[in-house]
């Protein structure tokens, strides 16, 4: 053990995680890793670390991991605020499985509680699915085993949207479990120590990086570097534009630039820009050749992936949520093994995807929020940003280079955000409208039964310790009287319970609001059974992503729905009564969820990707986070309307509206997808083969079903048992 550097050999860890670390070319740790070993991350207790991006603090959380569950019973719980977080990390951390510390991650639908998850050791789970399972508590045994609990991204309490649930799930497994240990991992911030006094928990603060990171700020041809240096670029691309010269300066240095974009369109028209300026050797041709291959020949190919594929060809990507996850996971693969040279990228690569380079360029520092115009970034986004800057093992340095348009704004950048200190974390759970679907599901959930029970509990919350009492419980009064005037809790003396209604609204993870808008669909008969019609109710809760509408698309869907709104579940003034308190702008959201409804409707009747993307603007990360969310919604609308007593007409249309969406079919096609292993194009095919029912499936030879693509004989014998199975379960009830 030797100043900042200790060996793992020298580590009180169980062998076999030595023999881990060391298969996997780690021998010592780093500066930070070392801080919290000194500080107890083997012993008792919790910890918060505080330390740059790509300082190593996944390894600690292993440490703690793997130290805990291997010496003693239990469960730990990785939380983390994306899916596609949640699924690199679970590749990161699935070689513990060697270890005998069974790895999964669930981040699927809220309203599934996953009784499965009692068979793992190590559960990675976004913050919201948590919150689900939590929720259903008394059907999932194995969470009283949960006795490790890692928050990665712990900063994001400070988030507006995340923020809230991420502190009461926190707060329950704290209560559930005082002995649980927590690991709470945070980006550099201003009040790391109210983090760690909330979590009872002590602090670890590092400012190490692997490689040392230069920040600076380009203007006329030069860099000006924090230190005092003033850097030239090359003279061969000091005549480009900004943005290109400093990736040109770079990749002629023999590394790899990463370019950070306010909006989608700016990514792809920036990454535009390096089209025909970057020299391939004939293995780096080869290799992109085959990458843009795999893009545009993918069976969700759409004109976006054609861009994408014409520019990898070139060494050049870019990345953002528009892309389907396919195309987003080569984009991702192909920068790590160095393929891509530029990539250009909205901040989604910011939020914690490991994907470091050499330069980082951060081009525009404005984004547009709703309502309220083009703000600036905050100085904790450029951080996390700049942070991606220097490549361990690949580069001596990393350099973020902020673009200055005026000589006299290169000071004030400088001050703005290299010299700044990121921004104090604010709590956010301290008003009524953030408050009402957390005290909803504390009470439906049995965490508080009367109203001190529930302030006590909103005052273990990190917004409950910074804030004052008397604001906590005059924001938790007007939640409260929300929930019981409208019918979701019910007040037995001093004692509160859930009613019905609001069990299962908490149950199925929907939004009191949604759950009120579902409620005034309870009478809906509709005189022509139109999908739109019972689609635009889907589309209308908070929890559904509204698609972008333009200006000219508006004015036609503004139209439409003067024309049609008799014969939608909710009007327009429902729909404005009951949001009113949570939309900036209700007719705004009810033409967006109008949109929302045709793309569903253009997705239900088997329309591809393509021609949604070219016909409806819509691209295809977008469909899928639309048609995912929408699945889960019209499953809740189907079952809080059974609760409610509504037409069982009604009740069973949702349901098969939720199937349908789930896999973008026909309603003839719901049978056969039901099978593992077929989806809307196999079913199409098996259908237009004539085999269009369960036992048509079971009878059909296996030669038949293999000249579907992709399907082999040991495949098609599988489907064929289970049809079998399902067709007599079919014919038994």
């Amino acid at each position: 053990m030797t100043g900042d550097t200790i060996s793992i050999d020298e580590l009180d860890i169980p062998r076999v995680v030595k023999e881990i670390f060391a298969s996997n070319g780690i021998h010592s740790l780093w500066p930070p890793q070392s801080q919290a070993v000194r500080a107890g991350i083997l012993g008792e207790g919790s910890m918060v670390v505080s330390a740059p991006t790509s300082s190593g603090k996944t390894l600690i959380a292993e440490l703690m991991f793997t130290k805990h569950l291997l010496s003693s019973p239990g469960k730990a719980i990785y939380l983390v605020p994306l899916r596609a977080l949640a699924s690199q990390k679970q590749e990161e951390l699935q070689k513990w499985e060697k270890a005998g510390l069974r790895t999964v991650s669930s981040t699927g639908d809220f309203d599934r509680f996953d009784r499965w998850l009692s068979n793992y050791d190590l559960i990675i789970q976004t913050y919201e699915k948590c919150d689900s399972i939590l929720r259903h508590r008394d059907q999932a045994d194995w969470l009283k085993d949960v006795s490790v609990v890692i928050a990665d991204e712990v900063h994001l309490v400070g988030d507006q949207n995340r923020g809230p649930t991420l502190e009461v799930v926190l707060t329950r497994l704290k209560r559930m479990n005082p002995e649980t240990r927590f690991l709470a991992l945070s980006a550099t911030i201003s009040n790391a120590r109210d983090i760690a006094s909330w979590l009872g928990a002590k602090l670890v603060v590092s400012n190490w990086r692997p490689v040392p990171l230069y920040q600076g700020v380009y203007y006329d041809s030069n860099i000006y570097f924090e230190d005092g240096r003033l850097a030239a670029l090359n003279h061969e691309v000091e005549r480009e534009e900004p943005v290109v010269s400093l990736c040109l300066d770079t990749v002629k240095g023999g590394g790899q630039a990463l370019v950070f974009a306010s909006t989608r369109r700016q990514a792809v028209s920036t990454a535009k820009k390096f089209l025909g300026k970057i020299s391939l050797d004939p293995r780096e041709k080869a290799v992109v050749q085959k990458l843009a291959s795999r893009v545009s020949e993918a069976d969700d190919a759409t004109p976006l992936t054609e861009e994408l594929s014409k520019l990898l060809r070139t060494g050049v990507g870019f990345h953002h949520a528009g892309l389907p996850f396919s195309a987003r996971t080569v984009v991702e693969q192909a920068f790590k093994n160095r393929s891509i040279k530029v990539l250009v990228s909205t901040t989604t690569l910011a939020a914690g995807l490991n994907l470091p380079a050499r330069r980082v360029v951060v081009y525009d520092l404005t984004r547009y929020e709703f309502g309220l115009g083009r703000q600036r970034l905050p100085v904790l986004e450029y951080h996390q940003m700049a942070g991606r800057a220097g490549r361990p093992g690949l580069d001596s340095y990393g350099e973020a280079v902020l673009i200055a348009k005026r000589r006299d704004e290169i000071h004030e950048l400088f001050e703005e955000y290299v010299h700044s200190e990121p921004e104090t974390l604010e709590p956010n759970l301290t008003d009524e409208k953030t408050m009402l679907p957390h005290v909803l599901s504390t009470v439906a959930s049995g965490y508080a039964v009367d109203e001190q029970g529930l302030l006590n509990f909103f005052l273990e919350t990190f917004s409950g310790k910074l804030v004052s009492k008397y604001l906590i419980s005059k924001s938790l009064n007007k939640a409260l009287e929300f929930l019981l005037s409208n019918g979701f809790i019910a007040e037995y003396g001093q004692t509160l319970l859930p009613t019905p209604f609001g069990k299962k609204s908490s149950d199925l993870y929907l939004h009191p609001v949604t759950a009120l808008l579902i409620a005034e669909a309870k009478k809906y008969e509709p005189d022509v059974e139109s999908d739109s019609h019972f689609l635009h109710l889907i589309c209308l809760p908070l929890e559904v992503p509204k698609p972008r509408v333009s200006q000219t698309e508006r004015d036609e869907l503004s139209i439409e729905l003067d024309e049609v709104e008799k014969e939608l579940p909710v009007s327009l003034e429902s729909y404005a009564d009951t949001v009113s308190e949570f939309s900036l702008d209700p007719y705004e959201d009810y033409i967006n969820a109008w949109k929302g409804a045709k793309v569903l409707e253009a997705w239900c009747n088997e329309m591809s990707e393509a021609n949604i993307e070219q016909s409806l603007g819509v691209q295809p990360g977008d469909l899928y986070q639309l048609y995912t969310s929408a699945a889960w919604v019209a499953r809740g609308v189907s079952s809080l309307l059974q609760t409610l007593g509504a037409n069982r007409k009604i009740v069973s249309a949702y349901s098969t509206y939720s199937l349908r969406i789930e896999s973008g079919i026909k309603k003839e096609l719901v049978p056969l997808v039901s099978l593992r292993g077929i989806g809307r194009v196999r079913a199409r095919m098996l259908y237009k083969m004539g085999i269009k029912t369960l036992a048509d499936v079971a009878k059909a030879p296996v030669e038949k079903l293999t000249q579907l693509r992709g399907v082999t004989p040991s495949l098609a014998l599988g489907i064929k048992e289970e049809a079998s199975k399902r067709a007599s379960t079919d014919q038994s009830t």
